[in-house]
């Protein structure tokens, strides 16, 4: 099965999901609550920019998965829906529940592997689906958390940019969970996670005009 063949499959299957959905909510403005006070202090505005991309980027256990949780969480408290894309398969989904999150209203997606291509290609499925979802208009905050290592920087670009416009499209928060080393992530605003410190800071990079959290 080819990768174009999977790939239909994948958005149809998401398509169908969505429809079944019973209303698309009304499109909000303004920003989102990441869920955690103490970091939405430190964005600019208080929370989240919604119909934009905004990355999450640290390493194992530095928290960029419950900070994700936690601004899903957030958008169901507001009446929304949420969805997650769980490239890895890694995401318990009652350990989500124990953090707050209802299940009933995340659309929990595990897109599967496209069998030629490698590490190369291993990113796609999960983008596919996430540019779906976020274009959709059903969801609040939509997170993404899909390994960009096998892609290069000038194949990652496009399909980035894709993300944002789709999240611009649907008024939706994308959070785009990434690990150090990714390519760079044209994003809003920019979480740098560390697991040795008990909470982040935020800088301004002196060559980037998105807001850094660090």
């Amino acid at each position: 099965m080819g990768a174009t063949t999977r790939q239909q499959e994948i958005l149809e299957e998401l398509r169908r999901q969505i429809r079944r959905l019973e209303h698309r909510p009304a499109r909000r403005e303004g920003l989102l609550s990441c869920g955690r006070p103490e970091v939405d202090a430190l964005l600019p505005g208080g929370g989240f920019p919604r119909g934009s991309l905004c990355e999450l980027r640290g390493g194992p256990a530095s928290g960029k998965t419950g900070l994700a949780l936690a601004a899903l969480c957030q958008a169901q408290s507001e009446g929304g829906l949420a969805a997650f894309v769980d490239g890895p398969g890694e995401l318990y989904p009652p350990a989500a529940s124990s953090l707050g999150v209802n299940l009933s209203r995340l659309l929990f997606v595990r897109p599967g592997h496209i069998p030629r291509g490698g590490a190369r290609d291993a990113a796609l499925p999960g983008l596919w689906a996430a540019e779906v979802l976020l274009g959709s208009g059903a969801f609040s905050a939509v997170a993404v958390d899909v390994s960009l290592s096998g892609l290069s920087s000038a194949r990652a670009e496009p399909l980035l940019r894709r993300l944002r416009t789709a999240a611009e499209k649907g008024g939706t928060v994308a959070l785009l969970l990434c690990r150090p080393g990714a390519p760079t992530i044209p994003a809003a605003v920019r979480i740098d996670l560390d697991a040795v410190r008990l909470r982040p800071s935020l800088r301004i990079a002196p060559d980037e005009e998105s807001p850094h959290v660090a």
